[in-house]
């Protein structure tokens, strides 16, 4: 009982399928198609009934997504939607005589269609046509639209790179017919609409200009072409903080160095990991750059002058540690070093001499020291013992001495054996090294602020001046 309901549906659904019977074709348009495809020339010509009349072509792109932006080897990858619209003599007909059929969509093989080319191109193989569906009207218009990925040359200039703008042309014209022919004209429906945002580029505007050119191979012949040019702006935000701001940062490991005491053993260190940091910023920029010779990013002379600081970095710790690290039998440290240090570098860096006291003290006890002791000068018969007298001339001179453990005991030699002066000769020279590490540190903080401003300041400037100037040479031209 439950199974004749369900026969009874299934025998009128056959039934009703039945009676419709098979779908047929539009009987008009297939004899529309018949008969504008038996009229058609053979070999597909221009489309026009007096040879002298050019086919006029109108052009349009509409690009969607940026695909690729190889700045190494200047290539631009773009998936965009390409359309053209010219006039064909041989398919008109009257909507009357055809059920008021007004447009139709055959193969586009099947017809004549301008050979458009872009120029540029590096794909390997060499498309001249569309393969699509022309839609043709009733007066002879025909429109083919096609989606493709281009692959075209474009000119980098890097040298504001990662703050830079870059323009990427995109010219379209015959490859075989001169504007005699084919005479391209520029499409008012193409924009920017319909853009896909991407990561890295941003899309400013996309203008359009008609050229007409003479190429060696036809002196007498004039091509005309409809240009496209896309203006992109290039997304810093990516490069400053994974390329820009860490190597400040590694610079700035320089300065934290000449911070650290000298018995820390890690200034070296310090001032060759910055080196070699700095290295494998300037190899992933240079990842990024074209290999020419025609200009040097500042970006990279920015790498090249926070290296070279970086290596003189390195002299300065060399020297400061050979100060610090003097042996127990040194030389006096000279006044040139002494009044460098004490009268200017500490003003510079605002820092206090620490030995000033010291040396006074010491000096004071050691010339009282002096002057108690008795000196044996000789014997006089009775054994008489004399005071030796001290000068200044002999101290001046006992404060000359040179350091040498193996010196024989003379006037001069007291001083140099002492304890008390080797220490005190010790603390200069570790003041001096002191003053000299803070006063670079001062320095070479002082230039890497400049430095990283000015360049920022520059490539702004640069940058705001170098687009305006290429906007007022681009703009005029457009509306040709």
């Amino acid at each position: 009982m439950n199974f004749d309901w369900f026969r009874k549906a299934l025998t009128l659904i056959v039934v009703f399928i039945q009676q419709l019977g098979p779908v047929q074709p539009s009987i008009a348009g297939v004899q529309l198609v018949e008969t504008l495809l038996d009229a058609y020339p053979k070999y597909p010509v221009r489309p026009v009934k007096n040879e002298t009349t050019p086919v006029m072509v109108k052009h349009r792109m509409t690009p969607i997504q940026l695909i690729d932006m190889d700045e190494k080897n200047q290539v631009i990858t773009l998936k965009g939607w390409l359309g053209q619209q010219w006039k064909d003599e041989y398919l008109q007909w009257n909507p009357n005589m055809f059920d008021g059929i007004t447009t139709l969509q055959i193969p586009i093989s099947e017809i004549w269609q301008p050979d458009t080319v872009l120029y540029g191109s590096v794909n390997v193989n060499f498309q001249r046509h569309f393969d699509t569906d022309a839609i043709i009207s009733f007066d002879g218009m025909v429109q083919a639209l096609q989606p493709m990925v281009l692959k075209s040359t474009c000119t980098i200039d890097a040298t504001l790179f990662p703050f830079d703008e870059q323009r990427c042309d995109f010219k379209f014209a015959s490859w075989s017919y001169h504007s005699k022919l084919i005479d391209y004209q520029k499409s008012n429906e193409s924009n920017t609409d319909r853009f896909i945002e991407n990561g890295e580029w941003k899309v400013l505007e996309m203008p359009i200009k008609r050229n007409s050119e003479v190429y060696v191979c036809c002196p007498d012949d004039t091509f005309t072409d409809v240009t496209y040019t896309i203006h992109l702006q290039r997304r810093s935000m990516f490069y400053v903080v994974n390329i820009i701001l860490p190597s400040f940062l590694a610079c700035i490991l320089v300065s934290v160095g000449f911070f650290l005491p000298s018995d820390s053993g890690e200034r070296v260190s310090l001032c060759v990991i910055s080196i070699l940091s700095q290295f494998v910023f300037l190899t992933v920029i240079s990842d990024y750059m074209p290999p020419t010779a025609e200009v040097v990013p500042y970006i990279q002379r920015y790498f090249f002058i926070t290296i070279g600081l970086a290596v003189m970095s390195a002299f300065v710790t060399a020297c400061t540690l050979n100060m610090h690290f003097k042996g127990p039998v040194c030389p006096e440290p000279s006044r040139f070093l002494k009044v460098l240090a004490y009268r200017y570098l500490s003003s510079f860096a605002c820092t206090r001499v620490r030995i000033r006291k010291y040396r006074r003290k010491i000096h004071r006890q050691r010339v009282d020291k002096f002057r108690s002791e008795e000196v044996p000068l000789g014997s006089y018969g009775n054994g008489t013992k004399i005071k030796k007298q001290s000068s200044r001339h002999d101290l001046a001179d006992e404060q000359k001495g040179p350091c040498n453990n193996e010196m024989e005991y003379t006037q001069g030699a007291f001083y140099d054996k002492d304890p008390e002066t080797q220490d005190r000769r010790l603390r200069e020279w570790r003041e001096i090294s002191r003053i000299f590490d803070r006063s670079y540190f001062v320095l070479y903080t002082l230039l890497q602020v400049i430095l990283i401003g000015s360049y920022l300041a520059f490539i702004a400037m640069k940058g705001k001046y170098s687009h305006e100037e290429e906007d007022h040479e681009t703009h005029p031209d457009a509306g040709e």
